[in-house]
């Protein structure tokens, strides 16, 4: 079951009771996004991304400016003809090889992301079910994402500190 699936089954759930209880509905907002940034796993796996990726990008950055150099030779205007016509193609071709290079890498690391977040995504969502449940809350909104279908909370009160700290309880207790 996707992670959205399960806090919106949860909250649904609270929010029930919530209501069959007479009172209002307590509502939350958690960035879910700074919250599993901010948690040591959170930071492990940037710190995995970093090293995985890093030196790709140092060596695309190295190309890059091996393409500006020959361009810096190119408008200075001091090439014949036929040695600037060569040179240009140099520079055209290593561009293009070079583009494809940054396509390859960007589309690599996304795939990289969207995994690391998956996984921990489904450890925050899990998180934050419990925590809402356990406190009250019958409703919890994303604020992270524009997509986000919060428009106005009155008394709503953000839980991402509560949320991390929460996490990293459940999460250390559980590598021991």
């Amino acid at each position: 079951m996707k992670p959205h699936r399960v806090l919106i089954l949860g909250l649904l759930a609270a929010m029930l009771a919530a209501a069959q209880s007479g009172r209002p509905p307590r509502v939350a907002l958690v960035n879910i996004q700074d919250a599993m940034l901010a948690t040591t796993d959170g930071q492990n796996a940037a710190k995995t991304l970093d090293a995985e990726f890093g030196p790709r990008k140092a060596a695309l950055d190295e190309d890059q400016k091996a393409i500006a150099q020959k361009q810096n030779r190119l408008d200075q205007g001091k090439l014949s003809d036929e040695d600037r016509k060569k040179l240009q193609k140099e520079v055209d071709d290593a561009t293009i090889v070079l583009n494809a290079k940054i396509d390859q890498a960007d589309a690599d690391l996304d795939k990289a992301q969207k995994k690391t977040l998956a996984e921990l995504g489904k450890k925050m969502v899990a998180v934050i079910v419990e925590f809402a449940t356990s406190t009250g809350y019958a409703m919890v909104f994303d604020t992270s994402t524009s997509q986000a279908p919060l428009l106005y909370a009155e008394n709503a009160t953000d839980i991402t500190s509560e949320v991390i700290a929460a996490y990293e309880t459940r999460h250390k207790s559980a590598e021991r």
